[in-house]
């Protein structure tokens, strides 16, 4: 079976209380995510995106680290008719290239980046109507973006993920990703 590589082509950091991420050239990743993030800690309230929770109930962060991939956002931005859609509006913590339909590797498939950081993929993240503000704010001369961009999105807007094995993490770098052994013979 092909091996699955991928680049890292940028980092970003989202503050708390803050829907837009900032770059940086590298962070510090603990068992508990990317420090200073806003998704940082091993545990988490739940919310709209886990139903199966009453809500505000102490669950454990499957978010800590959100990935998104360049060629799946410029698929996007081409659907929607604009120029653009930058990781940072959507409140990515990291830019990668290099695998198609990268939103759809499987959960459990664990990303082995240079100098030793390990992210479990828990699966998509699947679009919002946060991000779709953000970008139609970006485009204000242009209606309906905030309405398509959930459809134009979907299977497009990255995965989520938390911290396996703690590392720093610069960019750019590479990273491989080792499906778990039911996917090897459908993926790649």
């Amino acid at each position: 079976m092909p091996e699955i590589k991928g680049r890292v082509e940028a980092l970003f950091i989202t503050p708390k209380g803050e829907n837009i991420s900032k770059p940086i050239e590298g962070g510090i990743f603990t068992n508990e995510g990317l420090i200073g993030d806003r998704h940082f800690g091993v545990t988490m309230l739940s919310n709209s995106r886990t139903p199966e929770f009453q809500r505000g109930a102490i669950i454990r962060n499957r978010r800590q680290v959100s990935l998104v991939s360049q060629d799946e956002l410029d698929a996007t931005a081409k659907e929607l008719d604009i120029d653009e859609i930058k990781p940072e509006w959507l409140a990515a913590n990291l830019l990668i290239s290099g695998i198609p339909h990268f939103s759809q590797l499987p959960v459990g498939a664990r990303l082995f980046f240079d100098g030793g950081l390990v992210l479990f993929n828990d699966g998509e993240n699947f679009p919002c109507k946060i991000p779709a503000k953000t970008v139609q704010n970006q485009y204000k001369h242009k209606e309906g973006i905030q309405e398509k961009f959930i459809k134009a999105a979907m299977h497009r807007r990255g995965l989520v993920a938390w911290v396996e094995h703690p590392s720093q993490l610069i960019s750019p770098s590479t990273f491989e990703v080792e499906l778990p052994p039911v996917w090897k013979n459908l993926w790649g």
